[in-house]
């Protein structure tokens, strides 16, 4: 393992040290091993982030030493062992988690003691309560690994009757286990498409429609909470795909009424889930006041200073923000990004809530600090998320710009109007950001123009009426990448222009 990976399950074991059948630090107590204990002590307290750092610590000798690297590998080792030390009753928050977590230890458990002459008779014990608990939760994976070894054991015991229950379960198991892995992959692949860009959604968008359909049969024909879950998964990213909100809903609404068939699967986990994915539909469809219903919910279950939670309060800032909410989503942010959890967060998580700042600048200006946004930064931040994730690019250069013009820099700004030609040109293809188009068109217009209010109106009247929030108009549904609504965010240009 990486020594980023062993830290960050020291630090989850440390996180969590109460929710063991026994104190970790057990564990690592070994008199043939005396840096052992030392050793994830320093980790769990933050004192060592790297190899070098631990080796010349502990053995006073490099990374690459012999000695450090069997010390280490030991440690792996105990880390292992250490998960089946969990307690599924303090650690999993709902029937379903203690129940797929028992199973999976009972399985382990069956498999080791199956190795052994000795114990091989107590692992027929351990695969029928593997077996129980995969029966409740009705994983495939699962339960066609039990019914494969318990038919094995029969087999072995003489015993046929068993050995053919076991078998045909298997046969029918190990089917479920197949759709539901078809399931997952399609959901993985798309994943991928999502988290590149808009444009691999936009280019990918016919075969999320494929991967949902076929999800749809799949769960139609199992029903279990796994093709309900990937089903449900599948289709948010296809209507994302194809900004079809309202498929979201149905989708949402379809998965919780399973759940209500099923309260047993029906998590306080779910509940926060269903209620951000509806929030996060209704901010492109405009309805606000359901989203703020949908954010009490998920905001009175989710647990602060953790990734759900920031998650989760990225989203509702942007709520506030498109609905016209500005000093709450001023308080969303200091409450994230002064959280312990945001700290601790890497750099990309940081930038992210670093693109905000210039909007809240712009919309508050009285209210939050200019010293704090780095604008020259913006352009390194360009050149970096380049390679990374491109729609960032473009809610930075217009967070440039709005800066700029609430500093009054017109003469820098219109110095950039070839740059914000060949920029729109080369990237923003109105097929798939078809809002933005408009907006960043409408923007060239007044760099053209030398920032001049009257004449920039006149000529840009036309597109600022399709930006709107009317009944009927095909650029209704807001974008991903508007931090602020376009149309709300133009007329705030227009009132900052009235000094020039």
């Amino acid at each position: 393992m990486e020594f980023s990976e062993i830290k960050l399950l020291i630090n989850f074991f440390a996180k969590h040290r109460h929710d063991f059948l026994g104190v970790p630090d057990v564990y690592f107590a070994d008199k043939n091993y005396p840096e052992l204990l030392w050793f994830y002590k320093e980790i769990s307290k933050g004192s060592i982030n790297n190899d070098q750092e631990a080796a010349e610590k502990l053995l006073q000798s490099t990374a690459t030493n012999p000695a450090y690297q069997q010390l280490k590998a030991e440690l792996e080792d105990r880390l292992v062992n250490l998960v089946f030390g969990l307690d599924p009753e303090k650690l999993m928050n709902s029937m379903l988690g203690r129940s797929s977590f028992r199973a999976y230890i009972y399985f382990g458990a069956a498999m080791i003691l199956r190795q052994q002459n000795a114990s091989a008779f107590f692992s027929d014990h351990f695969f029928k309560k593997a077996a129980d608990y995969a029966t409740f939760t009705n994983d495939g994976m699962i339960g066609c690994l039990t019914d494969l070894m318990l038919a094995d054991r029969m087999a072995i015991k003489n015993k046929p009757d068993d050995f053919y229950h076991y078998r045909n379960r298997f046969k029918k198991s190990i089917k479920q286990f197949e759709l539901e892995a078809e399931l997952i992959l399609m959901q993985r692949e798309l994943d991928i498409f999502q988290v590149a860009s808009n444009i691999s959604q936009y280019k990918n968008a016919a075969k999320a429609k494929r991967y949902y359909l076929r999800a749809k049969k799949i769960h139609q024909q199992l029903k279990t909470f796994n093709s309900n879950f990937y089903y449900g998964n599948i289709a948010f990213i296809y209507g994302y795909f194809s900004s079809n909100f309202e498929l979201v809903e149905e989708a949402l609404n379809e998965r919780e009424a399973f759940y209500q068939n099923h309260p047993e699967y029906y998590s306080d986990f779910q509940k926060s889930f269903i209620a951000l994915s509806r929030m996060l539909a209704y901010i492109h469809l405009r309805q606000y006041e359901k989203g703020k219903e949908e954010a009490r919910i998920f905001l009175g279950k989710l647990s602060a200073n953790s990734s759900d939670w920031l998650h989760a309060l990225e989203h509702y800032f942007i709520l506030c923000m498109h609905s016209g909410n500005f000093e709450q989503a001023l308080n969303i942010y200091y409450e994230a990004t002064r959280s312990e959890y945001f700290i601790n967060s890497n750099q990309e998580v940081k930038e992210r809530w670093h693109y905000f700042e210039p909007y809240l600048n712009f919309i508050l200006p009285g209210h939050f600090p200019k010293e704090s946004i780095n604008l020259l930064g913006f352009l390194d931040e360009i050149s970096y998320y380049t390679t990374h994730k491109e729609d960032n690019n473009i809610i930075i250069m217009i967070g440039q710009i709005i800066v700029m013009i609430e500093m009054g820099d017109y003469d820098k700004l219109y110095d950039r109007t070839s740059y914000l030609e060949s920029y729109i040109k080369k990237y923003v293809d109105k097929r798939i950001y078809p809002r933005t188009y408009i907006f960043l068109n409408m923007l060239l217009t007044l760099f053209k123009n030398n920032f001049q209010k009257t004449k920039t109106q006149k000529q840009t009247a036309v597109s600022l009426e399709k930006l709107k929030p009317v009944a009927g108009n095909k650029f209704f549904n807001t974008e991903g990448l508007e931090v602020i609504p376009y149309e709300k965010l133009w007329a705030a240009i227009s009132e900052k222009l009235k000094r020039h």
